[in-house]
């Protein structure tokens, strides 16, 4: 097996030039290194590509025409390639929400390293934009089902858990909680929280669901919030008390697109590069 297609370099450039003098000198190399890598390179194929009297072989020359072959590919996908990366220019808006945000780290910093010309705007809210308006091309949302005027893929299941500080989950009847404040306490998750949540045990409301994560990992209150953020903070435990009563709340994630969208370039570029990283978050 070849250890690397450079090899075949020198027996192209000796086949083509006649002689090992020739095929240095167009490469830059002394003769005895074209005979050097010609010979790893016999070894590595198994047959003899120079014979000491008649030159190079039967079997030498079609090898030498493949690596003509090769290089010729070669270039056209590195050229390709490149003008691939500066086609895909311009600006996407993405909208989310703000609890998927630490999830699209890792996707929008591949896109900007392969696609230097192209820009993402990230919106998070849970109310601003909106794909079916117009005014964001892709959508990173929870929902039981996408509505029928968009298209995209279903990426991963959210489970919802009551997690808490480890210094509460040994009594987490007694703890106080951290709830969604407005708008979000109309929400699915509101009403659960409403149905389960004393009143006088709220310690603190917010629509950040972020700031909802960091105040239960602060100690603050116990809390519902998604399992996969809780991963990543070792001093939250979930009160297991609670699954019962949370296993309805899980919701898929979507990736979604306006239909007269799907097949522009950009948009399937990033949807690709945001389902690939996304899928490991499950």
């Amino acid at each position: 097996m070849l250890a690397s297609l450079d090899d075949l370099r020198f027996l192209e450039a000796f086949e083509r030039l006649g002689s090992a003098a020739a095929a240095g000198r167009d490469l830059g190399v002394a003769p005895s290194t074209v005979y050097r890598r010609i010979a790893a390179l016999e070894l590595a194929v198994g047959f003899a590509c120079l014979a000491r009297t008649r030159g190079i072989t039967a079997a030498g020359r079609e090898l030498a025409a493949l690596a003509r072959s090769t290089s010729t590919t070669l270039t056209d996908i590195t050229r390709r390639a490149r003008d691939r990366r500066e086609e895909l220019k311009g600006t996407i808006t993405l909208t989310t929400i703000d609890g998927f945000a630490p999830l699209l780290v890792a996707p929008i910093a591949a896109l900007a390293a392969a696609y230097p010309l192209l820009r993402v705007d990230v919106h998070i809210s849970d109310g601003g934009l909106s794909l079916r308006k117009g005014q964001a091309e892709i959508g990173l949302s929870l929902l039981a089902d996408p509505p029928a005027t968009l298209v995209g893929r279903k990426l991963f299941p959210v489970h919802f858990h009551v997690f808490a500080h480890r210094s509460l989950a040994s009594e987490p009847e007694r703890a106080r909680w951290v709830v969604l404040g407005a708008p979000l306490h109309t929400s699915w998750l509101g009403r659960w929280e409403r149905e389960h949540v004393p009143r006088e045990q709220i310690a603190a409301a917010t629509a950040s669901r972020r700031l909802l994560v960091d105040l239960i990992a602060a100690g603050v209150g116990i809390g519902l919030m998604p399992a996969r953020l809780a991963v990543d903070r070792p001093e939250l435990v979930e009160v297991r008390s609670f699954r019962t009563s949370t296993v309805a709340l899980t919701r898929p994630a979507w990736l979604l697109t306006h239909p007269d969208l799907r097949r522009d370039a950009r948009i399937s570029v990033v949807m690709k590069m945001l389902a690939q990283h996304l899928a490991r978050t499950e």
